[in-house]
């Protein structure tokens, strides 16, 4: 990446694009339009996505996807950093495998241990999804606060 590109929230009119974006580098993403997506972008090229699930209780961060040439550059962390006012505004949780918690620990994440302190409806979410991926673990953000 030749600089820093700012992350921004998905406009209408680019959610065609991001719906491609994830069909194409994480199909499992399903993106929707009632819920918002943040994308860094550099021109018309998407670069990285997240979407920001909103459940009765909290907020859950999922569908972070870099593009392949794009990864281990920083970008998802960065996109992480200017969504963290959005993550701060209610409980907010993501949802991932063993590989990728010192990523998330880096950028505020802590894992939740105690799955009965997890709202009821990603608790339940979580069970469910447990089915087809038993290592599944939840995480809540915690702002840092700078050292």
């Amino acid at each position: 990446m030749k600089s820093v590109i700012n992350a921004i929230p998905v406009d209408p009119i680019w959610f065609p694009l991001v719906k491609k974006f994830y069909q194409a580098f994480y199909p499992s993403g399903k993106p929707n339009k009632a819920e918002p997506l943040w994308v860094i972008k550099d021109g018309a090229n998407i670069l990285c996505a997240v979407r920001l699930k909103p459940l009765d209780q909290c907020l859950l961060l999922t569908g972070l996807v870099t593009h392949p040439r794009h990864r281990n550059q920083g970008i998802a962390g960065q996109l992480l950093q200017t969504i963290s006012e959005q993550l701060t505004r209610q409980p907010s949780y993501c949802l991932n495998t063993p590989e990728l918690t010192p990523f998330y620990t880096r950028h505020g994440f802590v894992e939740v241990t105690n799955e009965a302190l997890l709202p009821s409806e990603l608790r339940s979410r979580l069970k469910r999804y447990r089915i087809k991926q038993p290592r599944l673990i939840a995480m809540q953000y915690h702002k840092k606060t700078p050292t």
